[in-house]
């Protein structure tokens, strides 16, 4: 809040610092809080202070750093300490003055927790926080119920996915870009169209990767393998480096990585464990610090997600086996590239970014109990290749060392480029080409002020104009259209903070997306329209002195009109129309203890009353679930840390009850998933660089229906589920320096 910049590199040390009350320098609070800790500040220019270890005589060898390992986890925290700075509303800010429900996961190198962790292994420790489990590579996610449909069909998803300052998606599936060397998640949850734009309608899924290191050389790599009850083995490997090129000036920090996880689906009288997926990948960043005022960083990401078959089953939700006349691979490939400036000018703080998404999604289905409705005889197959793009652009000033306004604007270009290839053995079809383009220029800004005492209002607003060009062609012909639209997404927030410690808060915010034109349809209309959504937000967030106790609790009410949805047709092709309105009434809670040195309890639970109310055409409904998202969950986490003969030892449990969900609020396809309890124990030991970890999911093997769709050809002819991974042992050894 007073502007500086503070950096440590490596590890943070882990003491207790005292409290801190009255006026005085920076140098002279920095130096209160450190003493007697064995560290020290250091002004390293202008505005910034770096943290290092107090030197000690010469005659004394310096004893060896206590790094952590690089083993990744989702902290069970929802909110962690008070301090704690976020940047998912576009600057930093605290996140006790926060007024919004928003949950961070916290990915430290301390040695605990998960292994490797990927958006569906998040969801399990975030309230509010639901991915669907079609397979790697086309998963998709929702925030607090606002789910439109489990089909990856031309809609835009209700979640963006940001990586630090880029956009990454907008109507592609979640490419789950694995957490490694991630500093945190934070995921804002309700509306987010004021900052965001079009497609925020559930929230935002924020990425923060850990920046290069302008000071000091430092790296890991990490070795994994992995046994999959009633299936096959896995291995993998993580490295990171960071190479300070010129010292307070520039720096390069590189992230690798490449994994095996092993299969448990067996395709009966064709071979066994044929679900098994390759993850290959990495991050290269550059940070340039020209002065202390200055900072320019560049980064470019890469990865590929190869999946030999799909995941489903058709006999029941216990079993691990299915026929199949095919094999049903997918193949995601993400790249990105990302260029920040930012820096003073006066008494202003300036950002301004540039990034460019290039992302391919393609999969194999077995076609062949639709073959009639194309035309074809016998064994049939369907090929879907989708191309997507995202150009975005964005400037933004804010005052220096304050987080009470932010104003900015953006230019968005989305493309997508979608053909789906009907095959049987004498003939190839192209039965549907989508090709759909979204440009988007906006203004947008945010502003806090003082009502009374202890009470501030926050209020936001984009101004933004959109067009939608897309053409569309089918076997039956094709058709073009172009739309424009000019909107404006307000929020306004209420906060009383009764304490330093508390935040109670009231928040009110829409956001909306734009129409388009169906790839394929029933009706002579080929056009769905613009879907909006509005979110009243009652919340509050509250810890003890000494953090030993923190609860938040949130009550939330959201009105969704024109419901644009992905369908299916009776051909197994997947076309968007309005659904209807929509309601959602929502409660959640967590809350995090510390009994004594060493322990933490942690508990979480939400409820969901996700309703789809009336049809498009007005007719009222009854009883017609929003899908996808369980309308209860919960989750109970225990960790204990100590030292066990000179290693750092730490000890978890975790277990989480997922409730009753539906696929779709299709009449013909409303199939029941979900209802189950999985837990999982975690151990990791860590002595100077070195950790060894291990880690037991699904502890008890539980089986159940994690999500009750994967082929949408053959899924009318029968039932299909998702079952659980099985239980699996994971194990890493892990060196840093």
């Amino acid at each position: 809040m007073t502007g500086i910049s503070v950096g440590l590199s490596g590890q943070l040390p882990q003491f207790r610092a005292p409290a801190l009350r009255g006026s005085m320098t920076v140098s002279e609070a920095l130096r209160r809080l450190l003493a007697g800790s064995g560290w020290r500040a250091v002004r390293a220019g202008g505005l910034a202070y770096r943290i290092e270890r107090v030197p000690r005589p010469a005659r004394v060898p310096p004893p060896p750093p206590a790094r952590g390992s690089e083993t990744r986890r989702v902290d069970p925290r929802p909110y962690p300490a008070q301090e704690i700075i976020v940047t998912g509303q576009k600057r930093p800010q605290l996140l006790q003055d926060v007024a919004m429900s928003i949950s961070i996961a916290e990915l430290g190198s301390n040695a605990t927790g998960q292994l490797s962790a990927g958006s569906r292994d998040l969801a399990l420790s975030v309230e509010g926080l639901a991915v669907t489990n079609l397979g790697p590579g086309r998963n998709r996610q929702f925030i607090r119920g606002v789910a439109d449909s489990p089909f990856n069909g031309p809609s835009q998803s209700t979640v963006a996915v940001q990586l630090d300052e880029a956009r990454i998606t907008f109507d592609a599936p979640d490419p789950d870009l694995r957490l490694a060397d991630m500093e945190r998640v934070e995921i804002l949850k309700g509306p987010q169209g004021p900052l965001y734009g079009s497609g925020a309608l559930g929230g935002i899924y924020k990425m923060v990767t850990r920046k290069p290191d302008l000071v000091e050389t430092s790296g890991s790599t990490r070795l994994i393998g992995e046994a999959i009850e009633h299936g096959s083995v896995g291995a993998g490997a993580e490295a990171m480096l960071n190479l300070p090129l010129v010292d307070d000036r520039l720096a390069v920090r590189g992230v690798g990585y490449l994994l095996r996880s092993g299969g448990w689906i067996d395709n009966m009288g064709r071979n066994r464990n044929a679900n098994e997926t390759k993850t290959s990948g990495g991050r290269l960043a550059l940070r340039w610090q020209p002065d202390a005022d200055w900072t320019i960083d560049i980064a470019g990401v890469l990865q590929d997600v190869n999946s030999k078959d799909s995941q489903y089953v058709t006999d029941s939700d216990d079993t691990v086996r299915r026929d199949a006349r095919i094999a049903e691979p997918t193949d995601n490939d993400f790249k990105s590239v990302a260029a920040t400036v930012q820096g003073r000018i006066g008494a202003l703080k300036l950002l301004a970014t540039t990034s460019y998404v290039d992302h391919g999604v393609d999969y194999t289905l077995d076609a062949t109990d639709a073959s009639a409705q194309f035309g074809l005889a016998g064994q049939s197959t369907y090929l879907d290749d989708r191309k997507y793009s995202i150009l975005n652009h964005e400037l933004r000033i804010s005052p220096a060392g304050s987080s009470n306004w932010i104003a900015g604007l953006s230019y968005m270009r989305a493309r997508s480029h979608n053909v789906g290839t009907m095959s049987s053995a004498s003939e190839t079809l192209t039965v549907e080409t989508l090709d759909r383009k979204i440009t988007e220029f906006a203004a947008f800004g945010e502003a806090t002020i003082a009502l009374i005492d202890r009470v501030k209002a926050t209020a936001g607003i984009r101004i933004f104009r959109s067009i939608a060009e897309d053409e569309a062609l089918e076997q039956s012909g094709g058709t073009s259209e172009h739309v424009s639209k000019t909107g404006v997404s307000p929020s306004l927030a209420l906060a009383w903070t009764p304490g330093s410690r508390s935040i109670v808060y009231l928040r009110y915010a829409r956001a909306l997306r734009p129409g388009g034109l169906t790839p394929a349809g029933e009706t002579s209309s080929r056009r769905f329209d613009s879907d909006e959504l509005g979110t009243f937000d009652l919340g509050i967030r509250h810890s003890l002195p000494g953090d030993r106790l923190s609860f938040n609790a949130s009550l939330f009410h959201t009105v969704w009109d024109h419901i644009q949805s992905d369908y299916l047709l009776p051909n197994g092709l997947v076309s968007t129309r309005n659904a209807g309105r929509g309601r959602i009434y929502g409660l959640e809670a967590s809350a995090d203890w510390k009994p004594f040195r060493g322990l933490r309890l942690s508990a979480g639970s939400s409820y969901l009353d996700a309703m789809l109310t009336k049809t498009e055409d007005g007719l009222e409904l009854d009883d017609r679930r929003l899908p996808i998202a369980p309308d209860l969950t919960g989750r109970l986490a225990a960790q204990y840390d100590f030292s066990l003969g000179g290693w750092a030892t730490s000890l978890s449990a975790q277990a989480n009850y997922i409730g009753r969900a539906r696929l779709t609020f299709d009449e013909d396809l409303d199939r029941e998933m979900g209802n189950y309890t999985t837990t999982s124990l975690a151990a990791f030991f860590t002595r100077n660089s070195l950790t060894i970890g291990a880690r037991l999911d699904n502890l008890f093997d539980i089986q159940g229906d994690s999500f009750a769709f994967g082929n949408p050809f053959s899924i009318m002819q029968g039932q299909q589920y998702t079952p659980l991974r099985p239980r699996t042992f994971t194990f890493s050894i892990s060196r840093a320096w």
